[in-house]
């Protein structure tokens, strides 16, 4: 049944997802209440879980709160499985530098500032299950000339991914790391840092 729900779902955020945030709030909450109470249905391998990945990587840089938020909440979940399902496992590692560029973008300028804290999150279960790649994938990502804006210098971004790296495992750090990112991608200087 969630199954049919969600390719329902996916024929409406085909046509236009940015017109409908409340029905993607909807479906990550659904499908966040399924991964917590029956991960088995996520874990089948016929499962709709790289196209629900997929719609996720979309939605983050949406301009609603609640909206981002809530698709943040699924993803952290989500990968967070990577360990228990070989499903879930190969749909973030086939994803993976797409995921992290679309975490960038919202983080630069893409996503509502207020949002940023909660993108941030996602970098936790990436980094303790996947932190070689992760590393990997960021150094490549930020290499782009103007990615995610032009305000941010390549010093500042090797910065930053030495930080984020060091203090993913600090909630509270990694929070401060991301939001300093974010305001430096946005025009804003920032004098203190974590690093």
């Amino acid at each position: 049944m969630l199954q049919r729900l969600s390719n329902t779902t996916f024929l409406l955020f085909s046509r236009a997802m940015s017109d409908h945030p409340d029905i993607v709030q909807a479906f990550f909450s659904l499908h966040l209440a399924a991964l917590r109470a029956h991960p088995q249905i996520v874990y089948r391998a016929e499962s709709n879980c790289k196209a629900v990945l997929r719609a996720a990587m979309t939605a983050i840089t949406m301009q609603e709160y609640h909206t981002v938020k809530e698709v943040s909440r699924w993803l952290v979940e989500f990968v967070g499985h990577m360990t228990l399902s070989p499903t879930v496992e190969e749909a973030v590692t086939s994803q993976f530098n797409f995921l992290v560029t679309e975490l960038l973008r919202g983080i630069g300028t893409a996503s509502p500032s207020s949002t940023v804290e909660f993108l941030g999150d996602i970098f936790t279960p990436l980094s303790s299950l996947c932190s070689d790649q992760l590393r990997e994938s960021l150094k490549v990502t930020l290499a782009t000339e103007n990615f995610p804006t032009k305000h941010i210098s390549l010093e500042s971004k090797e910065s930053f991914v030495g930080a984020l790296l060091k203090n993913c495992h600090s909630k509270r750090k990694l929070k401060v790391v991301i939001k300093e990112f974010s305001l430096e991608c946005r025009g804003y200087n920032s004098k203190h840092s974590v690093r």
